[in-house]
């Protein structure tokens, strides 16, 4: 039977990131996460009623009671049918 990671396994100094790379970044710190990056300005885009509705399905099946940003920039990323 497989058990949990042992609590002296990880490295959590100052140094480090929780995704485990010294920059914080996945792919060697090549791509920044959208929520690091600068607002690229220009027109806003509000999301449908249909992408809410699955924002909100996305947050309540990750036991969040509304959606963040991610569940958001998931959501209209999908493609509308």
């Amino acid at each position: 039977m497989a058990k949990g990671p042992i609590y002296g396994e990880f490295d959590f100094s100052k140094g480090t990131a929780m995704c485990g790379h010294a920059d914080g970044y996945a792919r060697g710190g090549k791509v920044k996460p959208f929520w690091d990056k600068p607002d690229p300005g220009g027109a806003t885009h509000h999301l449908s009623k249909k992408q809410k509705a699955s924002a909100k399905a996305r947050a309540a099946a990750a036991g969040r009671t509304y959606p963040n940003l991610v569940d958001n920039a998931a959501a209209a990323r999908r493609k509308e049918k």
